[in-house]
């Protein structure tokens, strides 16, 4: 795949998102302030939900963009299809990206039947695309295909992973506003009492923008699917992070104050 420029005007980042934003936070502490409702996917079809978009208009999709991130050969460039990943759900190491999948930590169905049917389009567009920590993962496609739409009652990932996974989980629903069902609940209170507070620590909680179907609200320009931040710092205590110096295109829609492609000078 061919290289791709870096050089992002300003005007393509898109405007912050006005969501308070909380400091690092616990699963235990997050799951007490989910909603409990039972779930309704009648109505689900994945196409309701927009894809692997090109948000900033820099060359790679979201899909390509979370593997960027993840590739621990950092010499690759976005797009690559080589490089070296882990997949967390199940311990395998790949070197060819058309082995993983990019899944929604928190599935699509589940996020229908948890209150996305409410959503507005541009929100579930935002909701399929972001690029926040705990969103989205690359994972081997065999872990993702078991795991499917269920939520932790009905599939974990390897033993090491559940506390870590649990955290992520809760804090994923928390930023959507979704809501959690009582066997999730139950299931992912269960697996945190054997648990470290380590382990089930999340670095922020920040918020997403919510709108929904029929009052036009929520930003439908999926130009906002991130909000920029003023210093290094602040991006990484809002949960966008690691953050590195340099021609990264994971990071140029962040801060890129003189439009030049190169972040956190």
């Amino acid at each position: 795949m061919k290289r791709i420029s870096l050089v992002i005007a300003s005007t393509a980042v898109g405007a912050l998102l006005c969501v308070p934003t909380a400091g690092a936070a616990t699963g235990p502490g997050l799951i007490a302030k989910l909603n409990v409702k039972g779930e309704r996917n009648a109505g689900y079809d994945r196409d309701l939900f927009d894809l692997w978009i090109d948000a900033d208009s820099n060359g790679c999709d979201t899909r390509d963009e979370v593997l960027y991130r993840q590739n621990r050969d950092r010499g690759r460039y976005c797009g690559s299809s080589r490089g070296i990943w882990k997949s967390a759900y199940d311990g395998l190491r790949f070197t060819d990206s058309s082995l993983l999948d990019v899944d929604h930590f928190v599935p699509l169905s589940e996020a229908w039947g948890s209150g996305a049917k409410k959503w507005s389009a541009g929100t579930r567009t935002r909701y399929a695309n972001d690029l926040y920590g705990y969103s989205l993962l690359a994972v081997s496609a065999s872990s993702n295909r078991s795991k499917g739409d269920s939520d932790p009652s009905e599939w974990l990932p390897r033993s090491s992973f559940h506390c870590v996974y649990a955290a992520r989980w809760i804090a994923a629903k928390y930023r959507w506003k979704l809501s959690v069902d009582r066997s999730e609940k139950s299931a992912l209170r269960r697996i945190m009492r054997d648990c470290g507070a380590r382990s089930l620590k999340v670095r922020s909680t920040r918020r997403a923008k919510i709108g929904f179907e029929g009052n036009g609200g929520g930003g439908g320009n999926t130009g906002d699917l991130d909000p920029r931040f003023s210093t290094c710092s602040a991006a990484r205590a809002a949960g966008y992070g690691p953050y590195v110096r340099g021609r990264d295109p994971e990071y140029a829609w962040y801060r890129d104050a003189d439009g030049d492609g190169i972040v956190c000078e």
